[in-house]
């Protein structure tokens, strides 16, 4: 239940629809408060095309990005691949018949069975169904690592539905079978809130970020240009920042099982 709500409070309170309720609270009060009224449109307008803007979407990934662990990687035990999304497949009746790795997640496929490739370590999927509906995105992970690239799906998780779980039943599997040290494969943005979570869950965190940023040599005049995708970036920016607290205040409410990093 807690998780339900909280995953629609975030699209409440996140930008742009958050920067929206100052919109609504302007429109009650132009006539009793036509200056307060005209501050919050101001404040409302400005913080949406502020996170607009390239260069405040590019610096609020790069304040989020983590060093690669590449150089350990020859002591980690596994991979541990995060799933991004999925999307689903359905015949002429409006019936599931299958699923398909979203964007984000094939990236983190791909990244993850190179290094499978170069480092000959085992690999685990975690992602379940928040939607509620099969296939899994583990199940549609291994299915496309095993099918289009040949390679070897050692465990899957499929019962999560963000990255806190990702990190707890991924605990369940691995530690029971002495397995502490892993390679984490997730998107570079993530990979602050994802290394929290799985450190407090037990695992020596190695990252290895997928498409990480990095930072511009000079400014261009299109830096200064809002567009969507752009905004689109601000607002995971925000929820990495609005998951990492929720971690934070999870991790103060229940024990560690931290073993390093």
């Amino acid at each position: 239940m807690i998780w339900e709500i909280g995953s629609v409070a975030k699209y409440l309170v996140l930008p742009p629809l958050g920067f929206g309720w100052l919109v609504v609270i302007a429109w009650f009060l132009v006539r009793r408060r036509p200056g307060t009224a005209r501050w919050l449109l101001f404040i409302a307008v400005s913080g949406v095309l502020v996170m607009a803007l390239p260069m405040v979407a590019d610096w609020m990934f790069l304040r989020l990005e983590v060093a690669s662990g590449k150089a350990q990687f020859a002591r980690a035990q596994a991979i541990v691949i995060l799933g991004g999304g999925r999307g689903l497949m359905y015949d002429t009746n409006q019936k599931v018949v299958g699923g398909y790795p979203g964007p984000f997640t094939l990236e983190r496929v791909h990244a993850g069975v190179l290094l499978a490739r170069q480092t000959g370590k085992p690999i685990m999927v975690t992602g379940g169904k928040p939607d509620g509906q099969d296939p899994t995105e583990g199940v549609v992970m291994r299915e496309v690592i095993e099918r289009d690239y040949g390679a070897r799906v050692q465990w899957v998780e499929d019962a999560s539905r963000n990255t806190v779980e990702n990190a707890e039943f991924s605990a369940r599997l691995l530690l029971p079978q002495e397995i502490r040290t892993i390679i984490l494969v997730t998107h570079a943005f993530h990979m602050r809130r994802s290394r929290l979570v799985f450190a407090r869950a037990g695992f020596d965190v190695l990252p290895a970020p997928v498409n990480p940023g990095h930072a511009p040599n000079s400014v261009e005049f299109r830096d200064f240009l809002p567009n969507v995708q752009a905004l689109i970036r601000s607002y995971y920016a925000c929820n990495e920042l609005g998951g990492i607290a929720y971690a934070w205040a999870r991790a103060a409410l229940t024990p560690s099982r931290t073993v390093g990093n």
